[in-house]
C-alpha cells in the first residue's frame, strides 16, 4: 500500500504541534508497517532527515501555496499511484484520485474571525474548508467537541467524522532529577514555587483572567507562588504585561518567552500547578502534557477541555475570575488536593500515549484505502 502524506509542517529549525505529530506518526507507521510505502511531500523548507527503507521523500519548491496545494501536490500523488493521501490539516488536495483523509484540528478562523484577514478571508476559508471536507473520505477531529463544531459549521455529515485525539510524546514524564529542575528554573529566571501557563496570549486563551485571578489571591499565597507565563511574544503579550502592572502583581508575574523544546517537560514537572483558562480549544494539549509530567491541572470548563482532562483536573468557569481565584487558593492551600490531582492526572494522561493513537490512525488509513479499492 502506498500512503501519501503532506509533511510541510516539518519545517527546518521550527517545530510546530502538527510537525511533532507527523514526526512521531511517520516513525511509528514506517516501522510497524514495513510492507507499506510512505511517500512524503514537502517543499524547500521541509526537514528531510526522515530515515526508513520504505520512506520516500518528494521535495518540490513552493511559491504560490494554493498552486502547490491543489495542482502540484495532487499531480505528484497521482503520478506516484498513491492509495490513500493524508493531510494533517484542513488544506487537503481535492484533485487526488485516491482516497483522502484530512485532520481538522479546529475552526478557529470561523469561531474567531477577528484573528484573520477580515470578512473576505473568513468567507474564502469557509469555502475552502467546506470543499475539502466534502471531498475527503474521512475527516479526523481531535475531540468530540471539535467534531461537533466541524459538522455544524461546515455542514458535514457526522458519519464522515472520526474522533482521534492527539497522542502524547514519551518525553512527557515526571522528572525525578532535582538538579535538572533547578537548572531549567535558573535558565528562565524562576525563583521558588510557581503556577505555570504555556500557550499564546490571544484573547481566547484568556490569560487576562488568569492574571486577574492570581491578583485576587491573598498576599501570602502570591509570595509563595510566582505566576509563570510561557509563550512567545505576540501582539497581545504587551497587553498582558500591562494588566499585571495595573493589578499590582508585575513583580510576581514572570513572562519567560518562547520555551525550548527540550525544556518543556522540565518546566511542567517543576510547577506546583498548571493553569489553563482558555475559552476555546479544539483539543488542548498543554493540560495533558502537564498531567503526564505529574503536575496538577486547573483549567477551563469550556470547549474540549473537560473532555480531555476528564475527572483528573479541576475545572472552573474561565470567565468567573472570583471562582478561578477560589479554585487556585483551594488547590494551592491543600497538599492533599495537589497530590490527588497529580495522581489522577498521570492516570488520565496514560490514555493518550502516542503509540496507541498512531496505531489507531494507521488502521483508519488502511480501512479507507481498502474501501477506496472496491
Amino acid at each position: 500500500m502506498k500512503i501519501g502524506i503532506d509533511i510541510r509542517e516539518l519545517e527546518q529549525g521550527r517545530m510546530t504541534g502538527i510537525g511533532r505529530f507527523l514526526r512521531n506518526f511517520i516513525a511509528y507507521a514506517s516501522r510497524q508497517r514495513p510492507a507499506h510505502q510512505f511517500l512524503l511531500y514537502g517543499n524547500q523548507h521541509t526537514e528531510t532527515g526522515l530515515a526508513g527503507d520504505n520512506v520516500i521523500l518528494r521535495i518540490r519548491e513552493e511559491g504560490l501555496t494554493q498552486w502547490w496545494d491543489q495542482v502540484l501536490l495532487p499531480t505528484m500523488a497521482n503520478d506516484d499511484g498513491v492509495d490513500v493521501f493524508f493531510s494533517p490539516y484542513i488544506k487537503g488536495p481535492i484533485r487526488v484520485r485516491c482516497s483522502l483523509v484530512v485532520t481538522i484540528h479546529d475552526l478557529m478562523d470561523l469561531v474567531f474571525p477577528e484573528y484573520g484577514g477580515g470578512r473576505l478571508s473568513t468567507v474564502l476559508f469557509k469555502m475552502m474548508a467546506t470543499r475539502v471536507g466534502r471531498r475527503a473520505d474521512l475527516v479526523l477531529a481531535d475531540s468530540q467537541y471539535s467534531a461537533d463544531d466541524i459538522a455544524r459549521l461546515l455542514g458535514l455529515e457526522k458519519t464522515k467524522i472520526q474522533v482521534l485525539p492527539i497522542g502524547l510524546e514519551e518525553r512527557y514524564r515526571p522528572s525525578d532529577n532535582p538538579q535538572d529542575l533547578a537548572e531549567v528554573k535558573k535558565r528562565y529566571g524562576i525563583d521558588g514555587a510557581y503556577i505555570y501557563y504555556l500557550g499564546n496570549f490571544k484573547p481566547h486563551k484568556n490569560v487576562q483572567a488568569l492574571i486577574g485571578a492570581y491578583a485576587g489571591l491573598e498576599s501570602g499565597l502570591r509570595q509563595r507562588f510566582t505566576l509563570v507565563l510561557g509563550g512567545r511574544q505576540d501582539r497581545w503579550w504587551s497587553e498582558r504585561k500591562a494588566l499585571a502592572r495595573e493589578l499590582g502583581v508585575a513583580d510576581r508575574v514572570r513572562f519567560i518567552g518562547q520555551i525550548d523544546e527540550e525544556d518543556m517537560p522540565l518546566l511542567y514537572s517543576g510547577a506546583a500547578l498548571f493553569a489553563f483558562p482558555s475559552i476555546y480549544e479544539g483539543f488542548g494539549l498543554p493540560p495533558l502534557e502537564a498531567m503526564a509530567c505529574g503536575t496538577p491541572v486547573l483549567c477551563s470548563n469550556r470547549a474540549s477541555l473537560p473532555e480531555v482532562v476528564g475527572d483528573a483536573g479541576r475545572i472552573v468557569d474561565p470567565e468567573d475570575v472570583v471562582a478561578f481565584t477560589r479554585s487556585l487558593a483551594d488547590i494551592l492551600g491543600s497538599q492533599a488536593e495537589l497530590d490527588r490531582l497529580a495522581g489522577a492526572g498521570l492516570e488520565q494522561a496514560g490514555l493518550f500515549r502516542a503509540d496507541a493513537i498512531c496505531e489507531r490512525q494507521m488502521q483508519l488509513l488502511e480501512k479507507v484505502a481498502e474501501r477506496g479499492r472496491r
